[in-house]
């Protein structure tokens, strides 16, 4: 492969793990592009600053370059775009958000499919299983390029599933960043290219963390503050584990629209002067955090829409530097987290059971020591970013042999 483009949502992102594939690509010698449904993000690592000059808006409805591509195709392959287009309808048909995002995004996927004709592009590769996917499938289908697609969590593969079995049949591959999903669109469509591939963290970055251990008990969450992160449960954990006179200090990590919200949960329980808020960090300013807590919380959450984490990355990046993780049994968090080894399980939506879990493992710092210990091995063993992007790049250059979730 000397080439490839690839269609996402917004680029670049303080996540890192599509900046990560992208930046390892453009280092491999590789010509690449990102284009964009939404806007290019102005929030990003540092490290991957330079990664804008590769990325270009494309998305908006209202671009006039759009429509002419629409044209342009429409004139020259009646016979592969009007029947595409109506099958991608069609199997929108039951779904509001899905028939709307597909209808807007039409024009968009004519003008990718120009670009890449134009520039000479070898593969179209669709970041997300939504929009992206069917941006990235339709404009293979203009230009005969090759198709790769990437399913992460319940925003992409559960809240939309519709034209899901199309794309991920007519893809080259698929990967999947938890098993669990993986599995699902194996069984949706048995005879896909589907492979398991964990995004992993860089342990050059993390790994190496000295472990500083605050002296008082001290939580760490990190992320947006929205509702599939599950910080309001926290926030009502801190309340029940007061009373029962336990006070442990927290600190958030990131912004949203949930702020007020969880302002409100902390003076309601009484918790809101244990409680340091750092805005978004970038990854080296989160270092000492992740050096100092005791343990990272990642109460995660599956909403009625079917939205909801996959592994947070946020979740291996603390394991790397010896962090024990309290999760949640939701989305792919049970991949991640070995009870009593690397953390503990609560259910999700439960304040209580977080509690539970939480003193459990306050309780007993000796344990914390232990469990660092382990969620470092295992991070090493499976989570490895440099060894996972090897079989993503063997599956670019169409050298990985097939695997099964």
């Amino acid at each position: 492969m000397k080439s490839v483009l690839y269609v996402t949502a917004t680029f670049p992102t303080l996540a890192a793990f599509i900046e990560n594939e992208v930046k390892r690509i453009d280092g491999r010698g590789v010509r690449i592009r990102v284009l964009t449904l939404r806007s290019v993000s102005k929030q990003y690592q540092p490290e991957h600053a330079h990664l804008v000059t590769l990325t270009e808006s494309i998305g908006s409805p209202f671009l006039a370059a759009n429509w002419v591509a629409l044209l342009a195709w429409l004139l020259r392959k009646p016979h592969v775009l009007i029947p595409d287009m109506v099958r991608i309808l069609w199997a929108s048909r039951g779904s509001t958000y899905a028939l709307a995002g597909h209808l807007g995004y039409l024009p968009a996927a004519a003008r990718v499919a120009s670009i890449a004709e134009r520039e000479g592009f070898e593969r179209i590769h669709g970041a997300w299983a939504h929009f992206p996917a069917t941006v990235a499938y339709l404009a293979s289908r203009l230009t005969g390029k090759r198709f790769s697609m990437a399913g992460h969590a319940g925003g992409d593969l559960y809240r939309m599933q519709e034209f899901l079995p199309q794309k991920a049949r007519a893809a080259d591959f698929m990967t999947c960043c938890v098993r669990g999903n993986a599995e699902m669109v194996q069984k949706l469509v048995p005879d896909a290219r589907i492979h398991w591939l964990y995004h992993g963290t860089d342990l050059s970055r993390f790994g190496g963390i000295v472990r500083a251990r605050a002296a008082e008990p001290t939580l760490l969450i990190v992320g947006r503050l929205a509702q599939t992160k599950g910080f309001d449960d926290l926030f009502k954990a801190l309340g029940v584990l007061k009373r029962r006179g336990i006070t442990p200090r927290l600190v958030v990590v990131g912004v949203g629209p949930q702020r007020e919200q969880l302002d409100a949960i902390a003076a309601e329980g009484g918790v809101t002067g244990q409680i340091t808020w750092c805005g978004s960090l970038t990854h080296d300013q989160l270092a000492p955090r992740y050096a100092e807590a005791w343990v990272l919380v990642a109460p995660s959450v599956v909403l009625s829409n079917g939205r909801m984490d996959g592994i947070p990355n946020v979740v291996i990046e603390a394991m790397a530097a010896g962090l024990p993780v309290v999760g949640t049994r939701a989305a792919g968090l049970e991949e991640a987290v070995v009870p009593g080894q690397t953390g503990e399980l609560c259910d999700q939506r439960n304040p209580e059971s977080l509690a539970d879990a939480l003193q459990k493992v306050l309780a007993d710092p000796d344990g914390i020591e232990r469990m660092s210990a382990v969620a470092r091995a295992q991070v090493r063993s499976t989570f490895d970013v440099e060894r996972n992007f090897e079989t993503l790049w063997a599956l670019f250059q169409g050298t990985a042999e097939r695997s099964r979730p």
